[in-house]
């Protein structure tokens, strides 16, 4: 039995979802499971394998290829809101195992899944965040502050909100999808800007991350770099509540009255606490599923 693990990703979608899957792949297979990662986009792929060491990877365009490469002998984990749960259901009868990642609060468990959830809980449910337990290593600080909108503006929305930087010594840390020159566009409104693959290295290093994508929230959170969180317009409540959960800060709005008073308040965020080995647990509970 082969296990693919399926990962919704690409230009218009970020890759959030990758940063918390990678380190619950390398945990299975540390344990000696056959894990193929499935990606929408050959690029996240490759930053996959460059990141965070994942060699097997696989791109699919669309999820009913999946069907294409695995067999009903195999297993596959979904992290995606893609399709619906008919579709969710036809996985859960089509695989021999079937686990859904999700982020909805209004999720449920469907007979034959598994669900590992950031949001809710429940029987047969394990409700948890992921981050990878490297964010938790000790890191020195120094680096001022940073800003990341995330991995994806494929409709250049920071463009219009950027003016909520300009002249605060807040800089910018691109997007793994930015478009070309895109950092060159923005550079007036921020202190400095950096290229994505740097993104480690500041996330780490930051005084005060400033950042759009709840993924990289989590991961501040775990390397000290006092994270704050701003919404993008659109985004659901519910990372609101999580953020607020963990004690992290949230920005209302993309105004420089919004972001001024976390430019001088010391934020000690720590109300709840993430889980170093969640990426194990996650691992233990698809394993256990495979049996």
């Amino acid at each position: 039995m082969k296990l693919y693990y399926y990962i919704n990703t690409g230009h218009r979608v970020g890759l959030d979802r990758l940063r918390r899957s990678a380190p619950v792949i390398a945990a299975l297979t540390e344990a000696g499971l056959d894990v193929t990662m499935l990606t929408n986009d050959f690029r996240a792929g490759e930053y996959a394998k460059e990141r965070f060491g994942i060699r097997k990877y696989v791109s699919v365009d669309v999820v009913r290829n999946i069907a294409n490469i695995a067999t009903p002998g195999d297993a596959l984990v979904f992290d995606s809101e893609e399709e619906n749960r008919a579709m969710w259901n036809e996985m859960a009868e089509y695989f021999k195992a079937f686990v859904r990642i999700s982020d909805d609060p209004d999720d449920f468990v469907s007979a034959g899944e598994g669900l590992v959830s950031s949001v809710k809980e429940g029987e047969g449910i394990l409700h948890t965040d992921i981050v990878a337990p490297e964010y938790f290593e000790p890191s020195e600080h120094g680096k001022g502050f940073w800003y990341f909108w995330g991995d994806d503006d494929y409709e250049r929305k920071l463009t219009a909100l950027a003016e909520a930087f300009e002249k605060t010594g807040i800089s910018l840390l691109e997007g793994y999808y930015f478009f070309m020159q895109y950092g060159d566009e923005l550079a007036e409104r921020f202190a400095s800007v950096e290229e994505s693959e740097h993104y480690d290295e500041i996330l780490k290093g930051a005084d005060r991350f400033f950042t759009s994508s709840p993924q990289s929230a989590l991961e501040a959170l775990a390397a000290d770099s006092n994270p704050v969180f701003i919404p993008k317009p659109g985004t659901s409540g519910h990372w609101k509540n999580k953020m607020e959960s963990y004690g992290i800060p949230v920005a209302e709005a993309f105004t420089k009255e919004a972001i001024r008073p976390f430019l001088e308040e010391v934020v000690v965020p720590g109300r709840k606490v993430l889980r170093k080995d969640a990426a194990c647990a996650v691992a233990r509970y698809i394993k256990d599923k495979l049996s």
